[in-house]
């Protein structure tokens, strides 16, 4: 799984930060666990799930800005005011939906 965010200057992408995994430790998980309707996370369309991760952003600005700095290795917070909230919110999403999987890989007995 890849996750990207892009920085913008207007609408420039100036800068692009990547990375190939990242797996949540359980304290934000714990962080999370109010914010997130896992029936909804597991059962809506990408369009649903997209908008949901939003209005968790809102809730969970507190969470999510030292989240995304220790998904994204050297992530500013100047650079994360100039980054668009949907691609915010697709990583976060992709993100949740890899823990979510492994979750229920770990309860089915799957490693």
């Amino acid at each position: 799984m890849e996750l990207k965010l892009n920085i913008y200057k207007k609408k420039e992408v100036i800068k692009t930060y990547k990375t190939e995994t990242y797996d949540l430790m359980f304290g934000t998980v714990e962080d999370l666990i109010d914010l997130i309707d896992l029936d909804k996370l597991d059962k809506g369309t990408d369009a649903e799930i997209i908008k949901l991760v939003g209005n968790m952003l809102m809730k969970g600005i507190n969470i999510f800005k030292p989240l995304l700095k220790d998904i994204f290795e050297g992530l500013t917070d100047d650079e994360l005011k100039n980054a668009k909230v949907s691609e915010i919110a697709t990583a976060l999403v992709e993100v949740v939906k890899f823990s979510v999987l492994q979750i229920k890989q770990g309860s089915n007995g799957k490693n």
